[in-house]
């Protein structure tokens, strides 16, 4: 295993003896080694491996299965736990007799402590978190009734939920305090809810909080990634993200600044990236303005000097010497 983080940790079978690596699996998939069994070819090589986020309250697996049956035998009282996951193929899950087929990206959810099961066709990637019970037990109108039975994928929270995932695993480094783990954890919990069937008070909480922090945090990505497009503003970023202009402004002006000044200051970071990059040195100071999305030279420089003490001709010369 190769630890990445604060949180979080690699594991491949590929790093294991033969012998070893079926019982490692089993024990990361399900915490245990022991009651539960796993069904797989034998004429293929087992490889397998995941990246684990442990966060708390919440223990996230983001791997790859070969094709597989997995079946805890029996049923295990003092585990009361559930397992929300998601595969990228076709797979099938079972429990105490109760069976459902699940699309390719579909959700389903299993208490982990019962007599249950997953099948993956096909070798696949998949997101699988394990989470307290009572963690959603409040929140969800019928939680029983939501075992084992799939979630479409193209449900807006689940769509949001594993757009959420994907941006907390690409960002994982962020995830090293305490406060910031919390806050990530208790949203995940909010857009899980949401899945799987929210009550009145606990949707109208979510949409106050974990929604609208998981919203926030997709158009910041979205920005990050075309910050250099001219075009760019509250406008495009609103109707990618099919929410109204001043909804988008709200959403950042709860978080300390408007969208303007974060925009300005992604532009203003890549600027100074590509200042000081030595392979950059024959580009011109418009070029690189342009090239971090500012269409006005004179603003450019104003915002630059602002923003870092000196101005970018300065920050260019600094860097040209120390290259």
């Amino acid at each position: 295993m190769q630890g990445k983080g604060a949180v979080a940790v690699r594991f491949s079978t590929d790093d294991l003896p033969l012998r070893e690596r079926m019982p490692r699996w089993r024990e990361l998939l399900f915490q245990s080694s022991t009651q539960v069994e796993m069904g797989l070819d034998p004429d293929a090589p087992f490889r397998a491996s995941a990246t684990i986020w442990q966060l708390p309250g919440l223990r996230i697996l983001d791997g790859f299965s070969p094709p597989a049956v997995y079946q805890r035998s029996t049923n295990a009282i003092e585990v009361d736990d559930l397992a929300f996951t998601f595969i990228s193929g076709g797979s099938q899950a079972f429990l105490s007799g109760r069976e459902a087929e699940v699309g390719s990206d579909e959700a389903f959810v299993l208490p982990t402590g019962n007599r249950c099961g997953v099948r993956v066709f096909q070798g696949a990637r998949f997101v699988s978190m394990r989470l307290p019970r009572a963690a959603v037990a409040g929140s969800v109108m019928n939680l029983s009734g939501t075992y084992c039975r799939p979630v479409p994928d193209a449900a807006p929270a689940l769509s949001l939920l594993k757009r959420y995932v994907r941006m907390l695993a690409a960002a994982a480094g962020a995830l090293a305090t305490p406060e910031v783990q919390h806050s990530a954890v208790t949203h995940m919990y909010d857009l899980i809810a949401l899945t799987l069937g929210a009550t009145r008070d606990a949707a109208e909480l979510a949409h106050g909080r974990g929604v609208r922090a998981a919203r926030l945090k997709s158009m910041k990505d979205d920005i990050i990634r075309r910050v250099k497009d001219q075009s760019l503003s509250v406008h495009s970023v609103a109707q990618r993200h099919n929410v109204t202009p001043r909804y988008v402004q709200k959403l950042f002006e709860e978080s300390g600044a408007t969208f303007t000044e974060f925009v300005v200051e992604q532009r203003l970071v890549r600027a100074n990236r590509l200042l000081c990059d030595p392979q950059l040195a024959d580009r011109t100071l418009t070029a690189i303005a342009f090239e971090s999305g500012f269409g006005d030279l004179s603003y450019f420089n104003r915002a630059f000097r602002r923003r870092f003490g000196e101005s970018p001709a300065d920050v260019r010369e600094v860097a040209s010497a120390n290259g």
